[in-house]
């Protein structure tokens, strides 16, 4: 999944979580953080520029291979957050953080290491070999939504995402 498609997931969830869990209008400021909190398992990326263990144009992005990338790490981090008081942050960054992870599991060519830290083993739901031929960076990711089974989710949950976000932001109801 892109930033755009894991950002959508993330407005629909929020909007989701803060209508059924805790009966609330969704703002345009949670909405909005939401984005932010939904992309985080993929600042692990800069690490991985910072560590420079990735080039976009030469090599493939292996963040999804960092423990920063694993349910254990944001199980671990939503229980701080429960256990400092603040529950309602815990929720969000739980499942916002899921959702990435599942995502990132749907249709990569790597997936992500759902058994760490008992196996460094990633897995893909729908495993494709992405990066054949040597293809990296821009042309990586043509090659990734080009697949119906990447393209259609990543376009519905940007556009759902979208509209949630326009429609909170002009019309103060979610």
């Amino acid at each position: 999944m892109t930033p755009n498609g894991h950002a959508g997931a993330s407005i629909v969830a929020a909007y989701v979580i803060e209508r059924c869990v805790f009966k609330n209008q969704a703002t345009p400021l949670t909405l909005g953080l939401s984005a932010l909190v939904g992309l985080l398992p993929d600042f692990d990326s800069l690490a991985a520029l910072a560590l420079n263990r990735y080039r976009p144009s030469r090599n493939k992005l292996e963040h999804h291979a960092f423990p920063s990338h694993t349910p254990l790490f944001y199980l671990a981090l939503t229980a701080v957050l429960w256990s400092t008081g603040m529950p309602r942050e815990a929720v969000f960054l739980g499942v916002l953080s899921l959702g990435h992870l599942i995502l990132d599991s749907w249709g990569t060519d790597d997936g992500i290491m759902w058994l760490w830290p008992l196996s460094r083993r990633q897995f893909s739901l729908f495993p494709r070999n992405l990066h054949a031929g040597g293809v990296h960076g821009l042309r990586f990711y043509r090659r990734h939504v080009r697949c119906a089974r990447v393209f259609v989710p990543e376009v519905a949950l940007l556009i759902s995402g979208s509209l949630i976000a326009l429609h909170t932001l002009y019309w103060g109801v979610a």
